[in-house]
């Protein structure tokens, strides 16, 4: 009964959706007004369809309903109810399912705060926002159905990917990612709106940047939380791979970066708008291209779920938005040619071009590198691949200019900046940034990467720190308020230019993290017997003795695991396991990891001999590594402060006083 009525949701949520762009496209062209609301509530009665999917499927899961061929491959009697029921996104059909449950919610929730406002833009939004959520319905209605039934019903499920059960992480990683993925939508829905209507000045812009932030912030949040999850459960000691599927996840946030700068210039100076446009195109198709690696089975990769029917399907679906908004842009093109162009090379405009052809070519660049394997393999059936030494080679000098240039960009002023202005800004942040590097070269550290990353950082940190304390000086000066007030309301007034250094401080803090942690970090794999004592830095690692047993919440799940002890500048005992699971080929790692602010020790068990005890580990030790997620979560504090909405003036109304013997107007 409940897997009836999830298919029944999902079949009436493409009906649903189908009338919603029928009924947005007549009200655009003229046709009854009341189309419009009529097709809102069917995007909203969408959303609410797909909730009662996503609530068939979390019921049939944690039932353990076997009948249902997505919980026999996911699930297993045993699974503790937890992991069943995040185990809704854990494979192809049921993330599917939760993605069209968070799409049709972002576009309620458009339709519904803009429903008084811009008449004539959006009609044309819902419409998009409405076929590509009649796309999602329809892969679940043909090729990948979530509630398809086998025959005849087994009396125990396989079980979820061991990976995905491994780690809690699993809870919060996909669901910031699709919340992301799925929001990214909204800012291509107005983009086609406006190049359909031809509305192509700045209202577009100002509707728009905050519906990209928004996703944006939890795009970011979910890479930093896929890496979090890589350096947890995958044992390998290292958080960013340059998997395909983590690529596939950076592409989109890389354009989605670029298009928040050139808006700015293009709502301020009128200029970048052919750029603006493009790269809200650009991001809504490399969405749907992270989409068809992830679940099309083409690429191999913890991260991808297996072969499936709906690649063609993706394809199809990429291929037709890349060639309608591409031939809507060039229809267009005459009425965005031309506004505000960069007064002069040194300026923050040309600061923001640059930083956007920067990010255009890093975006490029990871493409290249992610589908070259691919077309190698079908055009000439050789098999290729480009690994983690190929992209930091071609990446790393791109991320060191745009962390120079996200110093340097805000700092300057619109129009031209005088040589006067330059050396006035920027003298103080490059002698620290000398001493800083000096000093670091002076205590011993000699690896290139971490120190230039360092002196940079400086740099651009000195720039942004000094660039507050000159507004925040100001407006003491100029309002006699004391240094804290002044500078709290300096921020809060400009919460979009302060939120965006924030960001960008979060980003520098995970900069250096990242410099420091690959470049300084050192391993070591050694073969111990209970009582036997390694040592690696400033770490002895003592082991003690092996154990083997199940789980307590899944007797299914054997637990080969290595208690051990450690001295050094953290101190304690921890446990690294290798964990059997039915539907594992092989043991998965369970890595030990002990944080502190200036290191991690990083420990995972390899191999053991049960008849000595004696184990082998791999230890690392990662400097540095915590601060990677600190500085995550200052980008999303920074993102939140800079669209959090400010607080508005109270019209007040004053009375003007009669000028003394003035002619009184009562009884006139």
């Amino acid at each position: 009964m409940i897997p009836t009525i999830g298919h029944a949701s999902v079949v009436v949520g493409l009906a649903l959706t189908v009338y919603a762009v029928v009924a947005f496209v007549l009200a655009a062209r003229g046709a009854d007004p009341r189309l419009v609301t009529s097709g809102r509530r069917a995007v909203i009665g969408s959303f609410a369809a797909a909730g009662v999917g996503c609530v068939a499927m979390t019921i049939s899961l944690l039932a353990h309903d076997f009948s249902v061929l997505y919980v026999a491959e996911n699930n297993a009697s045993t699974t503790p109810p937890f992991i069943s029921a995040i185990s809704l996104w854990a494979a192809l059909e049921g993330s599917i399912l939760f993605w069209a449950l968070l799409a049709t919610g972002w576009a309620a929730l458009v339709l519904w705060r803009h429903r008084d406002r811009h008449p004539a833009l959006m009609p044309w939004v819902g419409a998009t926002l409405a076929s590509v959520n009649v796309f999602f319905f329809a892969v679940m209605v043909w090729p990948g159905n979530p509630f398809l039934r086998t025959a005849p019903m087994g009396t125990e499920g396989l079980g979820p990917n061991a990976l995905l059960q491994n780690h809690p992480f699993m809870a919060l990683h996909p669901p910031l990612l699709y919340l992301g993925y799925t929001g990214l939508a909204v800012p291509f829905a107005f983009g086609i709106a406006a190049l359909i209507t031809r509305r192509l000045d700045e209202e577009w812009l100002r509707i728009v940047r905050r519906w990209t932030l928004i996703p944006w912030i939890f795009l970011t949040l979910g890479i930093v939380a896929g890496a979090w999850w890589s350096y947890e459960v995958l044992g390998w000691g290292g958080y960013w791979a340059w998997d395909p599927v983590e690529n596939a996840a950076l592409l989109p946030w890389l354009t989605a970066t670029a298009f928040i700068h050139s808006s700015m210039v293009a709502e301020r100076r009128g200029g970048l708008r052919i750029w603006s446009v493009a790269l809200v195109i650009a991001t809504f198709v490399l969405t749907l291209v992270g989409t068809f690696l992830t679940r099309s089975g083409v690429v191999a990769s913890v991260h991808s779920f297996t072969q499936s029917a709906i690649g063609p399907w993706f394809l199809a679906a990429i291929l037709i938005a890349l060639a309608g908004a591409l031939t809507l842009l060039v229809w267009r093109l005459p009425q965005l040619i031309g506004g505000g162009r960069p007064s002069g090379t040194v300026s923050r405009e040309s600061a923001f071009l640059f930083n956007n052809v920067l990010f255009l070519g890093l975006t490029f660049a990871i493409l290249f590198g992610t589908l070259l394997p691919l077309l190698v393999g079908a055009t000439s059936g050789d098999t290729i691949s480009v690994g983690a030494p190929w992209f930091n080679t071609v990446t790393a000098p791109i991320f060191i200019a745009l962390l120079f240039l996200m110093g340097v960009g805000p700092a300057l002023p619109w129009g031209t900046a005088s040589w006067a202005t330059v050396r006035e800004r920027f003298t103080i942040p490059l002698l620290a940034a000398v001493l800083v590097t000096a000093a670091a070269l002076a205590l011993g550290l000699r690896n290139a990467g971490s120190v230039g990353t360092l002196g940079l950082a400086i740099f651009v940190g000195g720039v942004m720190v000094d660039e507050v304390r000159r507004g925040a000086l100001a407006r003491a000066r100029s309002r006699d308020e004391d240094p804290a007030t002044a500078f709290w309301r300096l921020t809060t007034r400009n919460r979009r230019r302060y939120g965006g250094y924030t960001v960008h401080l979060g980003v520098l803090v995970m900069a250096v993290a990242v410099a420091v942690s690959s470049g300084l970090a050192i391993d070591r794999t050694v073969t111990v017997e209970p009582g036997e004592t390694a040592r690696i830095g400033a770490y002895e690692i003592t082991h003690q003795r092996l154990v083997v047993e199940p789980l307590a919440d899944d007797a299914r799940v054997i637990e080969t695991r290595a208690e051990i002890t450690y001295a050094g500048p953290q101190s304690g005992s921890l446990g690294t396991a290798l964990r059997d699971y039915p539907n594992s080929p092989t043991a998965i790692a369970t890595p030990a990891v002990r944080t502190s602010l200036a290191e991690d020790l990083y420990v995972t068990l390899l191999a053991s001999d049960p008849e000595t005890g004696a184990v082998t580990l791999h230890v690392f030790v990662n400097p540095l590594v915590v601060w990677i997620w600190i500085g995550g979560a200052i980008v999303g504090i920074g993102s939140a402060f800079a669209i959090w909405p400010e607080r508005r003036a109270r019209p007040v109304t004053l009375e003007q006083p009669q000028a003394v013997g003035a002619p009184s107007t009562e009884g006139a």
